[in-house]
């Protein structure tokens, strides 16, 4: 905000050092905010729609972590029929496992609060 605003108040500066009448300085001064205005709302338009492209993203950046923890489930559920070395007591897989799970509820609680904050910031 502050580059338009001193942007806008050099304008105003200009117009106030031309010979018009008052009436038309004004109106000139009106006229250039409001193309100011609608320039800065085309920009944020622009920025909000870069910002909405790169949170839709495509369906594996969506989908990694759920992806991630169904490969663990099936691999805790094959290990429960079967022997797996992968699953004994000494095995790093329970370390990857907790660190996974800790990541996928931590990060998807992140991502539901910051949603809910700048919604909340939107609406001011």
């Amino acid at each position: 905000m502050k580059p338009i605003a001193d942007v806008v108040n050099a304008i105003s500066g200009v117009i106030n050092g031309v010979t018009l009448p008052a009436r038309e300085k004004k109106e000139l001064q009106a006229e250039i905010l409001r193309l100011v205005y609608e320039r800065e709302r085309e920009m944020i338009e622009a920025r909000a729609g870069v910002i909405r492209a790169e949170a839709t993203g495509n369906w594996l950046q969506r989908s990694w972590r759920p992806l991630v923890m169904l490969i663990f489930a099936v691999i805790v559920l094959i290990g429960t029929f079967t022997s797996l070395p992968m699953l004994a007591d000494t095995s790093r897989f329970w370390d990857l496992l907790e660190i996974g799970l800790g990541g996928y509820v931590v990060g998807r609680s992140g991502e539901k609060m910051a949603g809910a904050i700048f919604k909340i910031k939107d609406k001011n």
